[in-house]
C-alpha cells in the first residue's frame, strides 16, 4: 500500500512542476522554415552565430557546421551545405535559448 501511494504521489508531483523540473526542452526552441539557396542560409546561420555570441552561449559546432557547409557546396552539394547551415542556425538559437535558461538558474527551495 505503501509502495501505491509513494508512485501517485511522485507521478503526482511531477505532472504538476511539468514533469522534467521545469526545465524546457531543446523543442522549445522555434524552427525557422527551411531555407532553398547557400547564401540566404549562410547569412541566418551568420546572424544567429552572432546573437549567440553576444549572449556568450555560441556553441562550438556552430563554426564546424558552417566550415562543412562550405566544403560541401564547394564540391558542388549546394542541398547538403544548406541542410549543415540550417543547423547550424539552429544550434545559434539553441545557445540563445541556453543563455536565457541559464540567467534564471539556482536552486529551487
Amino acid at each position: 500500500m505503501k509502495k501505491i501511494l509513494l508512485i501517485l504521489s511522485l507521478a503526482f508531483g511531477l505532472s504538476a512542476c511539468g514533469g522534467s523540473a521545469g526545465y524546457k526542452s531543446a523543442t522549445a526552441v522555434k524552427a525557422k522554415a527551411p531555407v532553398s539557396s547557400y547564401a540566404t542560409a549562410l547569412k541566418i546561420a551568420k546572424a544567429e552565430q552572432k546573437k549567440a555570441k553576444k549572449v556568450g552561449m555560441e556553441w562550438n559546432t556552430i563554426r564546424k557546421l558552417m566550415k562543412s557547409a562550405k566544403k560541401k557546396f564547394k564540391a558542388g552539394d549546394e542541398k547538403a551545405a544548406v541542410k549543415l547551415l540550417e543547423m547550424a542556425a539552429k544550434h545559434g538559437r539553441l545557445g540563445q535559448q541556453q543563455a536565457k535558461d541559464q540567467a534564471k538558474a539556482g536552486p529551487n527551495f
